[in-house]
């Protein structure tokens, strides 16, 4: 749908942004449901940069708690260290692709690491496992 989007432009000659992929989404939908967002760790040191990295369970956020069996799983975050933006992240568990959608948005506006942390997460989803995984990047 996105790329239509810029072909459709492209085609009528109508004003927009160029493809932009630092911020590409992907969801398997499997059991336990698998999603990511930007750059993998391995893909983030290829490209020479200076990473930090968190990975916290499911169990971390009270929604993977109260969910019980079933709810394993975790949320991994990529941070360019240098300039204290997230490049990625990775979810694995219950709802996996809907806890990227703010990561996604973070991703692709290079929103600050910090403010991210200063931000009210939503209670209780598996959102919640957003916070203690900023704190790890520390």
């Amino acid at each position: 749908m996105y790329q239509a989007q810029i072909a459709v432009r492209d085609v009528l000659g109508s004003p927009g942004p160029d493809a932009d992929y630092r911020a590409l989404p992907r969801v398997t939908f499997t059991d336990p449901e698998i999603a990511a967002v930007g750059l993998t760790e391995r893909q983030a040191r290829d490209q020479g940069l200076r990473v930090r990295t968190a990975l916290v369970p499911n169990a971390d956020a009270t929604r993977g708690w109260i969910h019980g069996p079933g709810g394993e799983g975790f949320l991994k975050l990529v941070e360019d260290a240098d300039r204290g933006v997230l490049v990625g992240a990775t979810s694995a568990g219950p709802a996996g692709g809907e806890l990227l959608y703010g990561l996604n948005v973070a991703v692709h506006a290079e929103v600050p690491v910090e403010r991210l942390r200063h931000m009210i997460y939503t209670y209780p989803t598996f959102h919640r496992a957003v916070e203690p995984a900023l704190a790890a990047l520390r």
